[in-house]
């Protein structure tokens, strides 16, 4: 409004004296015009700094033709008043100097255009670089759980093993072949991603590299597609990471499972991925250290808005010493969820292992969308078995 005022202050003037001029031959423009050359140079600076780019090299215009056209049109038709030194001022003032500072206006805004669009770039190429990193650091990460999950579980058993003279040279060298087939499958997997896999559970032995974003790769071998239902990638994660042949696994003669499903737009993929190589540890270590173990309990519960995902045993307990690799990845783990994790021996016997982390609300139509585990209860002794609801018992007789 301040702009507007200053315009018609200097533009009135301009048109008023210059009519009066034209009007009768008595008044000379040069004599009756008020000193307002200044005052539109001072005006078209002061655009300069208030106008937005996008509207100033047209307000300069504008301004120019409202300011500078009635007095150089009087000029044209009167160039007597040129030779006074009045005239040669206005017609310097409203001419080549105005329109000098209208060329800088705009050359003033393509420079500061080209400023803007360095801006935005450089912003662009920094998020670009960030993303990258991201993309790295995931991908370390992912590779790491890989390895752990994988051929270091095989590796320190095999190293016990050794230690201990409880293995013979031939089952030595069939362990290093496996230990060696599960390394280059990890390779694979991080270096090739272009494969398409149509199946949503693929066998160690058609094993091709999984799409980092669509599926998981677990230590043993297998892919699994991370578009399923997340209830349904746990009991996937639980099923396969059993059948390993793992030393403590074999002692297990009791099993409980019971995964609760979970609204899907509560968890991205990413999200999915980190929740299933983290119970996929979980079971691997209960495989691998809790000797004596005879029932083992894996649970995916809601309870009081949290989703709680625990794996308990009844081996020999948590051995003293300092936090190992895995536990820290948990604490991290639990820290970008929002939640919270322990892992402790128990009083009678055994550890637990616990992730938690808050979720939504879980719709009514999630019950009940046709998507339910292949198994319910089931209590089996030798042939016999019982199944019922969404928990999984299973009883062996070794």
């Amino acid at each position: 409004m301040g702009i507007l005022q200053g315009v018609m202050f200097v533009v009135m003037p301009c048109w008023f004296y210059s009519l009066m001029a034209f009007s009768s031959s008595k008044i000379s423009l040069v004599d009756n015009l008020p000193p307002i050359s200044s005052i539109s140079l001072m005006l078209m600076t002061f655009m300069l700094i208030t106008v937005r780019p996008q509207r100033l090299f047209l307000a300069t215009i504008l301004l120019w033709i409202g300011v500078a056209g009635p007095i150089l049109t009087y000029f044209i038709f009167n160039p007597e008043e040129l030779y006074s030194l009045r005239g040669l001022d206005l017609l310097m003032s409203f001419g080549p100097v105005m329109r000098v500072q209208t060329a800088q206006i705009f050359l003033h805004n393509r420079l500061q255009s080209m400023v803007e669009s360095l801006y935005v770039e450089r912003l662009q190429y920094y998020a670009q670089i960030t993303e990258r990193q991201s993309i790295r650091q995931n991908a370390l990460e992912q590779a790491f759980t890989q390895i752990h999950n994988g051929p270091l579980q095989t590796l320190a058993l095999l190293q016990r093993d050794v230690q201990t003279q409880q293995i013979s040279q031939t089952e030595f060298l069939q362990r290093l072949k496996e230990l060696n087939t599960e390394i280059r499958a990890v390779g694979r997997s991080l270096t090739d991603k272009n494969h398409t896999i149509n199946k949503q559970v693929i066998s160690p032995e058609t094993l091709e590299s999984a799409n980092s974003e669509n599926f998981l790769r677990l230590g043993e071998g297998t892919s699994i597609d991370l578009n399923l239902p997340f209830h349904n990638l746990l009991h996937e994660v639980y099923s396969l990471t059993l059948k390993r042949n793992l030393p403590c696994f074999q002692t297990i003669r009791v099993k409980v499972r019971n995964f609760a499903p979970i609204t899907q737009f509560c968890l991205t993929l990413d999200m999915k991925r980190d929740l299933c190589l983290w119970l996929e540890e979980s079971l691997c270590n209960v495989g691998k250290h809790a000797r004596g173990v005879t029932r083992i309990v894996v649970t995916g519960e809601k309870r009081e808005g949290n989703y709680i995902l625990k794996v308990q045993d009844n081996g020999c307990g948590l051995k003293p010493g300092k936090e190992q690799q895995g536990t820290k990845h948990s604490h991290l783990l639990a820290k970008r969820l929002g939640g919270e994790f322990r892992r402790e021996s128990l009083p009678k016997g055994g550890v637990i292992c616990e992730l938690s982390w808050k979720v939504g609300q879980l719709p009514k139509s999630a019950m009940t969308n046709g998507q339910k585990l292949p198994s319910g209860l089931s209590v089996t002794v030798n042939d016999f078995s019982l199944k019922l609801n969404d928990t999984e018992i299973v009883e062996t007789n070794k």
